[in-house]
């Protein structure tokens, strides 16, 4: 697929949604949300590092046929304003709940959170505890200063004179290194993604990510909680299963399931296996 195609394959998802903006320093975070069926719970999609909404993109529609669907671009990621100079994690937490309960008001509803997206929910679950009817955490770091798989390449920095065919490849090459374990599957939509995401990134979200911000948070709260990770995560290698053993530590009804033949981005890269454990999840946790 060229860029136009793909460009309008994302705009159409986009333009199905209402758009929703509440205050961010000096600017808006960006909600969207899909309709589901009459009568359905509410799923809040919480997106990774250098990301948007755009993580969740081949979720969606899936998704909103069983479920309210709202995604969130955190501050100083896609289309989402940056926070003031100085920014701490509390900071993008603080926004994050503020504008979260604007809206979705009172209602209950559950979070899926990915990656970096996993920190803001985990801290962010205590304040909004008498709404949160369950935790889905996908891929998380900020658990503390764990050992690290020596032999992941570190990522392609991209720079000012690199041509758009450059820092495309660039961007390819990066997905295989942290986000997609099978290279066949990184296609010409991920890829796209990806350039997009990076290209509006304003956040470092990598410096909080030998945190606690994880764990703090689920030692914490009352609601369900389901950890995720795909077999082959590379930030979460060498000793992706032995996760389990910090999560149950802190809270000992965490559930936690390992996705075969998937990467950092499973939902991506093994959509349907993600799709239906998802709405599993949902589904064993409703009112």
């Amino acid at each position: 697929m060229n860029a136009s195609t793909l460009k309008h394959e994302l705009t159409a998802l986009e333009q199905s949604a209402e758009r929703i903006t509440t205050p961010c320093h000096d600017g808006h975070l960006v909600y969207r949300r899909w309709a589901g069926p009459a009568g359905a719970e509410t799923l809040l999609l919480v997106h990774g590092g250098s990301g948007s909404w755009l993580h969740w993109f081949r979720n969606i529609e899936f998704l909103r046929r069983h479920c309210h669907v709202i995604t969130v671009d955190l501050p100083g990621l896609g289309d989402s304003a940056e926070l003031q100079e100085g920014y701490t994690a509390a900071d993008a937490v603080d926004v994050f709940v503020q504008g979260t309960r604007a809206v979705i008001g009172s209602e209950a509803f559950h979070i899926a959170a990915f990656s970096w997206g996993c920190a803001v929910s985990a801290q962010a679950a205590t304040d909004l505890q008498n709404q949160l009817r369950s935790l889905l955490l996908i891929g998380p770091a900020s658990l503390g200063a764990n050992p690290r798989r020596g032999g992941m390449k570190p990522l392609i920095r991209r720079t000012p004179d690199m041509s758009e065919s450059e820092v495309y490849d660039a961007n390819r090459e990066n997905l295989a290194r942290l986000m997609i374990h099978d290279r066949s599957r990184i296609d010409e939509l991920a890829a796209y993604i990806q350039t997009i995401n990076t290209q509006k990134a304003r956040f470092n979200s990598p410096q909080f990510a030998r945190t606690t911000l994880v764990l703090d948070g689920v030692a914490k709260i009352r609601a369900p909680v389901k950890v995720v990770y795909g077999e082959f995560d590379a930030p979460a290698l060498p000793d992706v299963a032995g996760k389990r053993t910090l999560f149950q530590a802190v809270n000992s009804e965490v559930e936690f399931e390992v996705v075969p033949d998937a990467g950092h981005w499973l939902q991506y890269e093994q959509p349907e296996a993600f799709n239906h454990l998802a709405l599993n999840w949902l589904s064993a946790n409703r009112a």
